[in-house]
């Protein structure tokens, strides 16, 4: 397919993303009478859409003109044409980027869902659906990325080769839409309730130290924890007080942090080359405390139990490439 017919077929899926999402809207009352004239009158622009969705996306004019393969004197004029038709400022402008109004956010996520919905119709009927293409962008945790998520790109990679996965590792939590994420690993506890989220697995805190600290330290119920250097982990929140349950027994003790960090990685080689203990997840710690280089403090007490989830955004319309690889999870 050439270039000349990609683009025919980009503006007949922006056409029918447009007509689709003025149809069904129900978000929002003023685009839903803006969108009736505009199904009835033909004089309207729809391919401005594509101008207006890739500027969102791209932050800037350039950026979205670029990705078009238009110059960015017809981008500004089309956004420009776009809001006098509907009546509504749909972005923000200033010298450095775009970001879109309260009315633009919602003219953009309706836009977005039924741009994926048209892009899997032309797929099919290009006989593409049965082959997942395309861009992934998919974050984890540097610890669970490193051991879990990096061999699974692997695998999904080489089994979908026309997808490009971009996978970005850090412990802060992300927001999938504003940071424009196809997918999440968390491990922990979700709090955004509002995406969509599938439990992989369980797992529970453990006390964890090395053999060399232990030599040192008798520690045979949770107050004696009080007495060692603790690691506290950034990534959440810091805590230093924890409590532990044996039976109908429950006992919170105030851990004296030495050291804090924000990287569950990071933590784990501290503990294993100094004196200090910390709490870690045992699906990261399990390997360790088999081979002898942790040792499990407390092991008739326990902690909070958790969980592994993969997260998407709440819409329920998925490219063919983000199916593909939540099948292979």
């Amino acid at each position: 397919m050439n270039q000349s017919q990609r683009r025919k077929i980009a503006l007949l899926q922006n056409n029918i993303r447009l007509i689709d999402y003025l149809i069904n809207s129900d978000t929002v009352n003023s685009l839903s009478t803006i969108s009736e004239q505009l199904v009835m009158d033909n004089r309207y622009n729809l391919n401005r859409l594509a101008y207006f969705v890739a500027t969102v996306e791209e932050g800037t004019i350039t950026a979205a003109a670029e990705r078009l393969g238009l110059s960015k004197a017809v981008v500004s004029k089309q956004l420009q044409l776009l809001e006098e038709d509907v009546g509504i400022a749909l972005l923000h402008r200033n010298t450095r980027s775009m970001k879109p109004t309260d009315a633009g956010a919602a003219f953009y996520t309706k836009s977005k869902a039924v741009l994926i919905q048209a892009t899997e119709a032309f797929d099919l009927v290009l006989e593409r659906a049965q082959v997942p293409t395309g861009r992934l962008r998919v974050a984890a945790p540097v610890d669970y990325g490193v051991a879990h998520v990096a061999p699974l790109v692997a695998k999904f990679r080489d089994r979908y080769p026309r997808v490009d996965v971009e996978l970005i590792l850090g412990d802060d939590v992300v927001d999938l839409i504003d940071q424009r994420y196809d997918l999440a690993f968390r491990v922990g506890w979700l709090t955004d309730s509002s995406n969509l989220a599938r439990k992989l697995k369980d797992f529970e805190e453990l006390v964890v130290c090395s053999p060399e600290t232990l030599k040192n330290h008798q520690i045979t119920k949770p107050e004696d924890l009080a007495t060692l250097p603790f690691i506290a982990n950034l990534a959440i929140g810091g805590q230093t007080k924890w409590t532990f349950n044996r039976g109908r027994s429950a006992k919170t003790v105030e851990m004296q942090q030495a050291i804090s960090m924000n990287i569950t990685l990071a933590i784990r080689n501290t503990v294993l080359a100094g004196s200090a203990f910390t709490i870690l997840p045992d699906l990261l710690v399990n390997q360790d405390i088999a081979e002898g280089k942790l040792i499990r403090l407390l092991p008739d007490w326990s902690l909070r139990t958790g969980g592994v989830y993969i997260v998407s955004p709440p819409s329920r319309l998925r490219s063919s490439a983000v199916q593909a690889f939540l099948d292979t999870v």
